[in-house]
């Protein structure tokens, strides 16, 4: 039988929901910069439309951050953290 981890969930599953979110990060960054490309091109090319620029950097720093939080490095090294026999209940 395969030990529980957080919540109740077996370790396949939460790994499987990992990879569902980073697949998901994987799609969203992308278009997150593309939003804010466009909405800063507006801004830049209509005085009117200046906070559009406001919030092309808030696209733009929500798209860092889900990058950061998706890589896959860091995340190897907390699950094999996490793996320790010490670590697992």
């Amino acid at each position: 039988m395969e030990p529980t981890w957080h919540d109740g969930l077996s370790r396949k599953a939460l790994v499987e929901l990992v990879e569902a979110m980073l697949l998901a990060m994987d799609k969203a960054v992308p278009r997150l910069d593309a939003i804010a490309h466009h909405l800063s091109l507006m801004a830049q090319q209509h005085e009117d439309l200046e906070v559009l620029g406001g919030i092309s950097d808030q696209a733009a720093d929500i798209g860092d951050e889900l990058y950061a939080a998706s890589d896959r490095e860091k995340l190897r090294e907390w699950g094999n953290e996490i793996d320790a026999p010490e670590r697992a209940h």
